[in-house]
């Protein structure tokens, strides 16, 4: 291993560890800061994070901002939507110096805040399907608890409070988070439609709109929750037999996009400087263009026969 490559990896290895120093720096300073709104902790928020909570305000007042908040907030990740673009862009940039020294500096660029930007969302995204996977598989119990609740003359209000305080997570610190809404003036629909946007699913919404039509017009509460209760049972073991099923073709998916990275860095270390020349003229631009779009292509097709709507 010549010297170019070991100074390549160290920078790799001493960047990475510099940006989840910089994570964990900031999700302690989110805790530390939950606990102090909540009297726990007596010490004065530094200047930092005041900082940081003023760039955070004025992030939410946008429409994109809310979006991006939610978005977070789908995910389950302890830190500001504004902490969280803070690492986006210090990954960009770690990106950039690493890929600047492989590739001509267009592409590093593109490689560096492009890829960060989709890898971000993809990290994401994939969080908040695990979370809205786990509250899903909570909502069978769910409807039960709040059948039992209406069942035993709560009103709808009272039920969901009750539920939040006996559920684990998600759907606790959901529910809770509902109820808080709930109690500075917010109603019961707009809540639990908040709820809905920041996990989007067809039980979620089926769950949450037999929730609202029971609260606007009375009836059967309690049959339809239960009713509700054992159909969520069912469709819940069919997802996880379909997910059993196309486990394989998920993995070829990510396989697929694994070995076009790859080979780009294998080339590079076998013939070192190759790429960085491939790219500056304009029949390698040309041969990076097409190899990355078949590459895209082929990746999208395989996502796209593992998405089964039940």
């Amino acid at each position: 291993m010549n010297n170019a490559v070991l100074a390549l990896l160290l920078l790799v290895a001493s960047g990475t560890l510099g940006i989840l120093g910089l994570w964990q720096l900031l999700a302690g300073g989110t805790r530390s800061a939950q606990l102090a709104a909540r009297g726990q902790i007596s010490a004065a928020e530094g200047s930092g994070r005041n900082i940081m909570r003023a760039v955070d305000a004025r992030l939410r007042r946008t429409e994109s901002g809310r979006r991006f908040a939610a978005w977070v907030a789908g995910a389950g990740i302890p830190m500001l939507p504004a902490e969280v673009l803070g690492i986006g862009l210090a990954a960009s940039l770690l990106v950039f110096v690493i890929a600047a020294k492989i590739v001509a500096a267009w592409l590093a660029f593109l490689v560096a805040f492009g890829g960060s930007a989709l890898a971000a969302r993809a990290w994401i995204e994939h969080k908040r399907g695990n979370r809205v996977e786990a509250f899903v598989a909570q909502l069978p119990e769910l409807a039960r608890m709040l059948a039992n609740g209406t069942s035993a003359g709560l009103s709808m209000p009272q039920a969901v409070r009750m539920t939040s305080r006996e559920l684990a997570e998600p759907a606790g610190s959901e529910l809770k988070r509902v109820v808080d809404e709930m109690q500075v003036g917010r109603s019961i629909e707009d809540s639990l439609e908040a709820l809905r946007e920041r996990l989007p699913s067809r039980e979620v919404s089926v769950l949450m709109s037999t929730i609202v039509i029971q609260q606007r017009g009375g009836g059967d509460t309690v049959r339809a929750l239960g009713e509700l209760a054992s159909t969520l049972e069912a469709r819940k073991d069919l997802r996880r037999e379909i997910h059993t099923l196309l486990s394989g073709v998920v993995f070829t998916s990510y396989l697929v996009a694994f070995i076009g990275a790859a080979a780009v860095v294998l080339i590079n270390l076998m013939f070192p400087g190759v790429m960085k020349e491939i790219t500056s003229r304009p029949i390698g631009i040309a041969a990076i263009v097409v190899s990355a779009t078949l590459w895209t292509i082929g990746w999208v097709l395989i996502r796209r026969t593992t998405r089964v709507e039940v």
